[in-house]
């Protein structure tokens, strides 16, 4: 008996942290005929309808939970995502801010927080630490976590008809609250010792663009894409970049970096810090934005936004008024 006992006092804790499955959504008075019926007027809820994509059933655990009050590792139990799995659901709510997103606000977790997104070509930085409320048919209420990411968001659910979901889905399941626009616009400093005016956007997705223009004869000596490009276990030895337009562009190699923190997992994270050289008269022809394949003995295909170019183009033309005016600093 004794043993017996133990055994319960060892369990009940475990037990504790374990959910019964999903809530019933109770919306408000006009939304409801009754809770106990599990009755929601799913059709009347505003907004569209979506489901699980087929190949990401599996997988619902990765970004989806359904208990507010506990963290979403105690969540892994699949059984509890049928309803998810098996019906269409739609958002009723998104800023929440679950216990999930108590855990992610924590100072030492601070650098993972925010995550840079381009969606419908606009920059955003987005606040991972903020929860999306879903409900179901059957009015079970579950969550999309934060830390989902646009690529995965576009492959893991699909709209009620199959078909796939584009960039507006995205941004209603994240809503207003967690993203906020990226400024691009560039800084401009001028140095007296090499008599320039170096024109820089911010850093954002990883890379910059930068310039320079001569104060003496106000010729552009520089215009570059300064780019970090990570590899995991072998070097990309970037050497070569291309266009859309086929055409090759000089590559400057900058820097490397090596991080073996998580070797164990993924290899040491390697970091190829390269300049891409491109002219103003290739910027103004791609305002819309550009990709770059970018190789050596790997490859990676970069995309740059058309607010970064802008925000480049802007401040270069601020940068030659000021040369005009002679008035841009000592």
């Amino acid at each position: 008996m004794k043993k017996i006992g133990i055994l319960i006092m060892a369990v009940l804790p475990l037990l504790g942290c374990q959910t019964t499955g999903p809530k019933a959504y109770t919306g408000n008075a006009q939304s409801i005929a009754a809770t106990n019926s599990k009755s929601c007027n799913f059709d009347q809820i505003t907004g569209k309808a979506y489901l699980i994509a087929p190949d990401f059933k599996e997988y619902v655990t990765n970004s989806f939970f359904y208990d507010s009050e506990k963290e979403k590792v105690w969540q892994l139990d699949k059984g509890n995502y049928s309803s998810l799995t098996s019906q269409r659901f739609k958002i009723v709510e998104t800023g929440v801010v679950t216990q999930e997103d108590v855990k992610s606000r924590q100072p030492y977790l601070s650098k993972y927080r925010y995550s840079e997104d381009d969606i419908k070509g606009i920059p955003y930085v987005r606040d991972k630490a903020f929860s999306s409320k879903l409900v179901t048919e059957d009015c079970s209420t579950y969550y999309l976590s934060g830390g989902t990411i646009v690529k995965s968001l576009l492959s893991s659910i699909v709209n009620a008809d199959g078909t796939k979901i584009n960039e507006d889905d995205v941004l209603a399941f994240y809503g207003s609250e967690p993203l906020a626009t990226k400024s691009m616009d560039a800084v401009i400093e001028y140095d007296r010792f090499e008599k320039r005016l170096k024109v820089k956007t911010p850093y954002y997705d990883d890379m910059l663009i930068r310039g320079s223009i001569n104060a003496k004869d106000q010729s552009i000596s520089l215009v570059q894409l300064y780019i970090d490009l990570t590899f995991f276990d072998k070097w990309g030895f970037i050497s070569n970049a291309i266009d859309t337009d086929g055409v090759s562009h000089e590559v400057v190699k900058i820097s490397t970096d090596t991080d073996c923190s998580n070797s164990d997992m993924f290899g040491c994270k390697l970091t190829e810090t390269v300049g891409v050289t491109i002219s103003e008269e290739f910027l103004n022809k791609h305002r819309d934005g550009f990709e770059l394949k970018l190789f050596g003995t790997k490859e990676q295909i970069v995309k740059v936004t058309g607010y970064m170019v802008e925000g480049f183009l802007s401040g270069m033309r601020k940068a030659k008024e000021q040369l005009k005016s002679g008035d841009f600093g000592v």
